[in-house]
């Protein structure tokens, strides 16, 4: 739990460092006199500009509020800083957890439901697995001990969790979305092809049908 609350202090410092606030203008009052006149006279009240409003002010250069490409670039490479620290923490976090979990000898490596209140879950305990039914009572369905079996399913369990915070994952996923709606189309043209040439040769028959028509009556 510090770690987690950690790694977010740090994540949240190093984003307000990256995209910087804004600037707090602080803008004194303009005072006529200087200090050694204020001090022989501390009755007498400075003046101001605000006392001669016949006084020309010069007007303030005003700052573009445009956002700059270097602004635009600073954002992005904020944006990948901030995405690479969590997946960086969250690296961190899941090897901490498999590392507690490993120090407890006893970690849950999978399951899948059968029913209501009914699930078979798989049970590393020391160096074997445990198949245990889970449901109004549970029971020892079968003890894994052999080693190469036992290597094999902690590896699909360690690839399955890697798995879930690859950065890779997400852009596969895209990809596999965007291809849908492509093999959608090149199915919908093929079946429109298909149904454009069944209604051509049906129209090429029903004319060559009335051409023989045509010259049996002759």
């Amino acid at each position: 739990m510090f770690s987690i609350k950690k790694s977010f202090q740090i994540l949240l410092v190093v984003a307000m460092a990256l995209f910087g606030f804004g600037g707090l203008a602080v803008h004194a009052e303009n005072l006529d006199g200087s200090v050694k006149d204020f001090f022989e006279h501390p009755g007498k009240p400075a003046e101001t500009k605000a006392d001669h409003p016949d006084s020309k002010e010069k007007p303030a250069s005003s700052k573009s509020t445009a956002l700059t490409f270097w602004d635009f670039l600073r954002m992005v490479f904020a944006t990948i800083f901030v995405v690479a620290l969590l997946y960086v923490s969250l690296r961190f976090i899941n090897k901490k957890s498999r590392t507690y979990q490993k120090a407890n000898f006893i970690e849950n490596i999978g399951g899948t439901t059968l029913g209501s209140n009914r699930s078979v879950q798989l049970i590393k305990v020391g160096k074997s697995i445990l198949v245990v039914g889970v449901g109004e009572t549970i029971q020892l369905l079968k003890e894994i001990d052999n080693q190469e079996e036992y290597r094999e399913l902690l590896q699909d369990y360690n690839q399955k969790i890697d798995h879930l915070i690859q950065p890779g994952d997400i852009i596969s996923k895209l990809k596999q979305r965007l291809a849908v709606p492509d093999r959608k189309t090149t199915g919908f043209a093929s079946q429109l092809k298909k149904q454009l040439d069944e209604i051509a040769a049906s129209r090429k028959q029903a004319i060559e049908e009335l051409d023989e028509q045509e010259r049996d009556r002759t």
